[in-house]
């Protein structure tokens, strides 16, 4: 089976703790890399760098596959290991070239239910699974994502529902 790489994507300016936290939990990890995850890609957002490498293990001995895939800034880079392998893990804030990150990287996306990420998926024809932050004021990201699901364009859920999968 070739490897595959989950990119996830929280959006430029709110951290989405529960989506990162869910992800790299060790039933979700021991899931994706039974599927053929070797790698994911974790654009966090504004301000949760700290926290973002405090959340993965920070590994060194083992050398990254790939170092620079086109983004803006000093990517983190680590490994999550697993009885079941090791789970290659490279996060940023922000980058200008989000839509080239995702075109050849991504064999599954992730992202919070903002509608510039969920378009950008879409159009490129990437599977897409869609959490909600539910921790927003206005709810809006709900409203976006059930829109979409309704179309059968994406399946929808909270980050604990990732868990199940």
């Amino acid at each position: 089976m070739p490897a595959k790489t989950l990119f996830i994507t929280c959006g430029a300016t709110v951290p989405f703790p529960q989506l990162i936290e869910t992800v790299l939990s060790p039933k979700v990890v021991k899931n994706l890399l039974s599927h053929g995850f070797k790698r994911i890609i974790v654009q966090f957002g504004r301000n949760y760098r700290a926290s973002f490498v405090q959340s993965i293990n920070v590994d060194h001995s083992l050398p990254p596959q790939q170092t620079y895939l086109g983004f803006d800034g000093d990517p983190v880079h680590g490994f999550s290991r697993s009885s079941s392998g090791n789970l290659e893990i490279i996060g940023f804030e922000y980058s200008t070239r989000i839509q080239d990150v995702i075109q050849e990287n991504a064999d599954l996306v992730i992202s919070h239910a903002g509608t510039g990420s969920i378009l950008d998926s879409l159009r490129l024809g990437k599977p897409l699974i869609v959490c909600v932050n539910d921790t927003l004021m206005d709810n809006h990201q709900q409203q976006t994502a059930d829109q979409f699901a309704s179309s059968n364009y994406l399946w929808a859920c909270l980050p604990l529902s990732l868990i199940h999968i």
